[in-house]
């Protein structure tokens, strides 16, 4: 489970994060700035397989939040003493959106729809924005072919976004509480993890899609707007007027 809100900054922030683990409990609170640096987004991860709290309840959320982070420690008081008034308070279950396609005829989906690889990568905004250019492109280099320019679109975006889903899947594992039925531990070190990350991070081309036509529409004359009329006023009856005069 993840949650996150955010708090005044009381903590000296300035351009870093700062995170405490709790390697017993698989817990976590972490703290870093927004682009306002009067406030900072607060993040508490804890494990959960019993969520049965209603999404549209959120006192509710709430009152889990701080039982489950109860004696962690750290800044997690402080923290949680700003829950009652934080105007954007957020939590729900850690998931990703894994699809073998992401188009349907003419239909075809982007960003966390499509490859959603979960707030653990860390990557969402980047696979979002990165997948529009391509989409767009690759719809414009086709010809506005549906078939054609989801399927390149596809090929350039699956190994980009399987490496990054891949990363939060391992941030997610390392996380894990230990324990007999717990698995092995990532082992970060080896060759894997460094391809992995340079997939993930630059793993994808943007071609340059200049001279492609802007959109499927034939070109036509320019709309333009002209002053509005105003029609005529209705001829009404009046009191010692004759019919058809008006007011």
């Amino acid at each position: 489970m993840l949650a996150f809100y955010s708090v005044p900054n009381e903590f000296g922030l300035d351009r870093w994060l700062l995170e405490h683990q709790d390697q017993e409990s698989g817990r976590s609170a972490l703290l870093r700035p927004v682009q306002d640096a009067t406030r900072a987004m607060a993040m508490f991860y804890f494990a959960s397989t019993d969520f049965d709290v209603d999404h549209r309840d959120v006192a509710a959320q709430k009152v889990l939040l701080r039982e489950r982070m109860a004696g962690l420690g750290w800044l997690t008081p402080d923290i949680l003493a700003q829950l009652d008034d934080t105007p954007d308070f957020y939590l729900d279950q850690v998931a990703q959106v894994v699809m073998d396609r992401w188009s349907s005829g003419r239909v075809g989906l982007l960003g966390d729809a499509a490859f959603s690889s979960s707030p653990m990568s860390g990557q969402g905004t980047g696979l979002a924005l990165v997948g529009a250019y391509l989409l767009a492109g690759e719809l414009a280099a086709s010809g506005w072919d549906p078939d054609a320019g989801f399927a390149r679109y596809e090929a350039r975006m699956r190994s980009f976004v399987e490496a990054n889903q891949e990363i939060g899947r391992l941030n997610a594992r390392s996380r894990d509480v230990p324990g007999p039925d717990a698995g092995p531990s990532p082992d970060f070190a080896g060759e894997w993890f460094t391809e992995l990350i340079g997939r993930a991070i630059n793993g994808v081309e943007l071609p340059d899609y200049a001279g492609v036509p802007d959109s499927g529409a034939p070109a036509g004359p320019p709309i333009t707007s002209s002053p509005s009329r105003r029609p005529p006023p209705r001829a009404r009856r009046t009191s010692g007027s004759t019919p058809g005069s008006r007011r």
